[in-house]
């Protein structure tokens, strides 16, 4: 068998194509890729660039004359601490990415809507990631709850979480996240809004919920994947939103950088970004 012909079966298998999916992508009929595979012919100057663009190597390569360069690998770098972010994004399947929390002012000038506050602020953690090459996908992201426009960051004291919980009683207000997945010199920076309505609380359940500590590093005094849950009578949009990464807008955003993690055969390293 030539060399060629050990190549092409080489990068179909490692590629996990089927001969009649790759006979399609190059346009031969399966017989003549067949043959070709087969070593019983050479396929053509077309069909041998048709292939080096498949598998994303060189003709020469193919033809043995030349071994790939060996590439700097790219990685998932998310810019954040939070454990909530780390299972969402494991949950979306990526499993294997590094983390880089950096320290950045999150001071913003007054009269900022929520929405351009969340995208200002994962804009500047994604600039600030560390270590990140070019190469490398940053994910940034940064979460506010609003009620009637104002701002609630993270109480303070047990006082500030029970004045903060009060407000919220009773009354739908707005979380607002904003995701920014940076890669060398381009970025992508959106905003996810999901409107949470919480049920009438009594001042002893407001103090129940504050004695378990969930609220005190939580934008809102309340988390909802633990027992904040308790506190909502219902959301409109993404769920996850609220968690702190909107799943499905993020996604979509990947799906830009040629990430699709619902179509992981895509991908040129599997086995860095899916299960």
């Amino acid at each position: 068998m030539s060399k060629l012909a050990e190549r092409m079966k080489e990068l179909r298998v490692e590629n996990k194509m089927k001969q009649t999916e790759v006979a399609k992508a190059v346009g031969v009929s399966i017989s003549a890729y067949c043959s070709y595979e087969y070593g019983n012919r050479d396929p053509q100057t077309a069909t041998l660039v048709a292939l080096a663009q498949l598998y994303h190597v060189s003709a020469d390569y193919l033809l043995g004359i030349s071994e790939p360069a060996p590439e700097e690998k790219a990685r998932i770098i998310l810019a954040s601490n939070s454990p909530r972010r780390k299972e969402l994004l494991g949950q979306m399947g990526i499993q294997e990415f590094k983390v880089s929390a950096p320290n950045v002012d999150e001071s913003v000038a007054e009269g900022l809507s929520p929405a351009r506050i969340v995208e200002e602020l994962s804009q500047r953690k994604a600039r600030a990631a560390k270590k990140a090459g070019p190469k490398d996908i940053v994910i940034a992201a940064d979460t506010v709850v609003a009620l009637d426009g104002s701002v609630l960051g993270k109480p303070r004291s047990g006082e500030d979480a029970f004045a903060m919980l009060s407000a919220l009683s009773g009354r739908e207000h707005h979380v607002y996240t904003g995701v920014t997945v940076h890669q060398g010199e381009r970025a992508v920076t959106e905003h996810e809004e999901t409107a949470v309505r919480f049920r009438a609380l009594s001042p002893d359940e407001i103090r129940g919920y504050i004695a378990t500590g969930e609220p005190m590093d939580k934008a809102g005094a309340y988390g909802i994947q633990g027992r904040g849950a308790l506190l909502v009578s219902g959301i409109q949009g993404d769920y996850s939103n609220v968690v702190g990464l909107p799943v499905f807008r993020l996604g979509r955003i990947l799906a830009g950088f040629g990430i699709d993690l619902l179509k992981c055969g895509d991908i040129t390293q599997p086995g860095l970004f899916c299960k």
